[in-house]
């Protein structure tokens, strides 16, 4: 009896080890981005993985370049455009998008006279049919020597796209009096444009915003939406949405009050993510003085969220990201102990279940480390950011399997 009983046990136990989830470790992904790049994007199309960079000669040239990566390999590196006139910041990075067919568009950002943040956006579209891309456009109209950036792009049907930036049109003239008058708060716009690079529609979606948080764009079955730091008149900067449906933009409101004031921007954007009606959103804030990564999830397509989770336990340094891989949830932020800086990521489960949290790498907390992305690519996680060594700046990139 006693046998049976200790080999009963021993039983349970080997069942036990082989049945919990045993974290997978991140492994070196390479890149075709070369010495001297920086800054990349992630995009994903479900087929192909796409990666934005910029790469920076001694010339005092900047080019943007991408690839995409299927079928175990990644394509010949293409080169978008190329100047020595850009603004090329840490936090407000070029882009790319895709789908089924190919690249939909890329933007930069090219400086203009005015002021050391008085910059456009430039946008080039790509015809599905050549592949070439359009002339750039800049999709706002207001010719002031302002900021206009942070831009977030989606496809919206087969012949075009949906562009969302911050737009410092009203700040114009600006003085250092002025900062705390909404009347000349940045403002966030956004445009539909079509394959050929024209503007179908303009649309002002929030009169006062942060003025340099990213924006997040993502699409919910027929809807898309933005999330973004709104400001109010007494300098609470929390995350708002907004949603589309091909008409208007829906009046923007808070995804959670955390009430976090603050006189200047924090520079730290909120990420989306979405699976048919499952949206998510994983943001930074500092509200109380207490640094905090967050997450909060929707099962009506952004139109509602549930109370947000935490994610850190060290101190947050934000620079998030999120997705959704058949019902699973994945965040990532940055966040520091003691004298190491992380990049982490949490899975759940359920929406709320908290499976594992994990270490991808151990970063450079400096803002040439610039926002690391996280993409899915089948059954993997990929993460990119930027390794500011001081020779030469080069994208890391690594890979974590899900199985």
């Amino acid at each position: 009896m006693n046998k049976l009983k200790s080999f009963s046990l021993g039983l349970l136990a080997i069942l036990i080890v082989g049945c919990s989830i045993q974290p997978s470790t991140p492994e070196v992904f390479d890149n075709p981005a070369s010495g001297n790049s920086m800054y990349p994007f992630l995009y994903n199309t479900g087929d192909q993985l796409y990666m934005s960079w910029i790469t920076s000669s001694a010339d005092g040239n900047y080019s943007l370049e991408f690839s995409s990566y299927s079928n175990d390999q990644w394509s010949a590196v293409n080169t978008i455009a190329s100047d020595s006139t850009w603004f090329v910041n840490w936090a407000d990075f070029p882009s790319i998008i895709a789908d089924k067919h190919g690249p939909v568009a890329a933007h930069w950002l090219n400086k203009k006279e005015g002021g050391t943040y008085a910059y456009d956006v430039n946008i080039a579209a790509f015809n599905s049919n050549s592949g070439d891309s359009s002339k750039a456009i800049t999709p706002h109209s207001d010719g002031t020597p302002t900021e206009h950036g942070f831009v977030s792009m989606i496809p919206w049907d087969d012949d075009s796209f949906l562009a969302v930036w911050l737009d410092g049109r009203k700040t114009d003239g600006r003085s250092d009096e002025d900062y705390y008058n909404l009347d000349y708060a940045m403002t966030l716009r956004g445009a539909v444009i079509n394959q050929n690079g024209e503007i179908e529609e303009r649309y002002i979606i929030d009169e006062s915003v942060c003025d340099c948080c990213q924006t997040s764009l993502i699409k919910s079955g027929d809807t898309v939406i933005v999330a973004y730091r709104n400001r109010t008149e007494n300098e609470i900067r929390d995350i708002y949405t907004s949603r589309f449906d091909g008409q208007q933009w829906s009046n923007p409101e808070a995804v959670y009050n955390d009430n976090w004031e603050i006189g200047a921007c924090p520079v730290n954007g909120p990420k989306l993510a979405a699976e048919d009606s499952l949206v998510t959103v994983a943001w930074h804030t500092a509200a109380q003085g207490t640094p905090t990564a967050k997450y909060a999830y929707s099962t009506d397509k952004g139109q509602t969220f549930e109370k947000p989770i935490k994610l850190n336990k060290g101190r947050s340094l934000g620079r998030v990201d999120t997705e959704i891989i058949d019902g699973r949830i994945y965040v990532s932020w940055i966040e520091k102990n003691n004298t190491e800086t992380k990049l982490k990521v949490s899975t759940f489960s359920g929406q709320e279940k908290l499976e594992k949290t994990q270490t991808i790498a151990t970063l450079d907390e400096s803002r040439k480390t610039g926002f690391p992305q996280m993409e899915q690519l089948g059954n993997n996680l990929i993460f990119a950011w930027t390794n500011p060594d001081s020779a030469q700046t080069k994208i890391v990139t690594k890979k974590l399997n899900l199985d």
